[in-house]
């Protein structure tokens, strides 16, 4: 009985309990999603597919293609609804009797960024070249660079965009439309045109409508590309000047009454060759501001005193690559990457948080003809 009982206990001693199965680790990297450009054009040798899906590593600064779509054509410019779960994209096309307009395209975000198609509706415009959504998430606001035009269209509850809701025509002998973005006022959106040197004020109405509110003046040939507005000093914005090779800055006050308060090239001053301005971006703090150079290939630094709105030159810092379009100025303030386009490379350079200057973090990552960067 002793034996049996000894070699039951035996047994039961060799006898491991189960190890249950791993559980997959997901990735915790940020997901960045990069417009590109994806045929050849007057301006681009576009080399992509179209949309890719990146992880960023925060340690390190790389960026790791994790998926891509293929279903549009030129998606040069990509946002993000505000809940998340939606991004949409311009087709930068147009202008032809076989394709008279651009368009819009809307995708679902799925798991690890994949991106899933929804629709894709007309821009009622040539070369559409940036897109955005209002505060709200309600409506999606797009800019037409070829014919200066910029139009609106609804965000139905599945993300879907409804057919255009008001597209309006800039005036003057060659409006170039080049952006249009929502302001720290959830009623007024502004529109960027390069053609007209001029700021377009626009009331959003609750159905997507917009009414002209005035514009902004900037100085003739300066060709006004891209603004942004500070994030901590109300009122405050910044306007860089795509031929103008400058950025100016302004105040608005609580009358909504506009003024320039200061302007500064966006150069060395021994610098003589071909440049145009691209995009500008504050840091999250607000006491720093910068703009990327095409030609110099470099992004420029200012600190901002937000008390006067006077800007102080703090550098210029390589690109690492050729034409930097749109760069990224990630929410903690931490990180700036630039997409080269014509190099087909983003850099990442780490931002003191002390003194906004940039240091670069290791090799640039190659992403082709990449244009535009956003961060989910």
């Amino acid at each position: 009985m002793k034996k049996i009982l000894f070699a039951l206990l035996g047994l039961y001693a060799c006898q491991s309990t189960p190890t249950p199965p791993a559980t997959p680790q997901t990735d915790q990297r940020p997901l960045i999603f990069v417009g590109t450009y994806t045929q050849k054009m007057g301006h681009v040798d576009g080399k992509a597919s179209g949309i890719y899906t990146c992880r960023f590593d925060t340690e390190t600064g790389a960026l790791t293609v994790v998926d891509s779509t293929t279903d549009i054509e030129n998606p040069s410019f990509v946002c993000i609804s505000p809940d998340k779960k939606y991004l949409y994209a311009v087709a930068e096309n147009g202008g032809t009797p076989e394709q008279p307009w651009g368009s819009v395209a809307a995708y679902q975000i799925k798991e690890n960024g994949k991106l899933l198609k929804i629709n894709e509706m007309p821009s009622y415009g040539v070369a559409p070249c940036h897109v955005s959504t209002d505060q709200s998430g309600k409506f999606v606001l797009v800019a037409n660079y070829g014919t200066g035009n910029v139009a609106t269209y609804g965000i139905q509850a599945d993300g879907k965009l409804t057919d255009s809701l008001c597209v309006v025509q800039h005036p003057g002998k060659s409006p170039w439309a080049h952006m249009m973005i929502p302001t720290p006022d959830p009623s007024e959106v502004w529109a960027v045109d390069k053609g007209a040197d001029k700021v377009f004020r626009y009331q959003l109405s609750p159905d997507g409508k917009l009414k002209a509110k005035g514009n902004i003046l900037t100085a003739k040939g300066a060709g006004p590309r891209h603004l942004d507005f500070n994030p901590v000093a109300k009122g405050q914005f910044a306007v860089i000047n795509e031929l103008g090779n400058s950025v100016n800055y302004y105040w608005k006050d609580a009358a909504g009454t506009v003024g320039r308060i200061d302007s500064l090239s966006t150069l060395p001053a021994d610098f003589k060759q071909e440049n145009y301005c691209a995009d500008i971006h504050f840091h999250p703090n607000g006491k720093f501001l910068y703009g990327s150079n095409r030609g110099h290939n470099s992004i420029v630094a200012y600190s901002v005193d937000t008390q006067t709105g006077k800007l102080t030159l703090l550098e210029h810092e390589s690109t690492q690559g050729l034409a930097p379009r749109n760069f990224l100025v990630t929410p903690d303030g931490k990180w700036l990457l630039a997409a080269n386009q014509n190099s087909g490379n983003v850099a990442a350079f780490r931002i003191d948080p002390a003194t906004g200057l940039l240091t670069p973090a290791g090799k640039p990552s190659l992403v082709p003809t990449p244009v535009c960067l956003k961060m989910l």
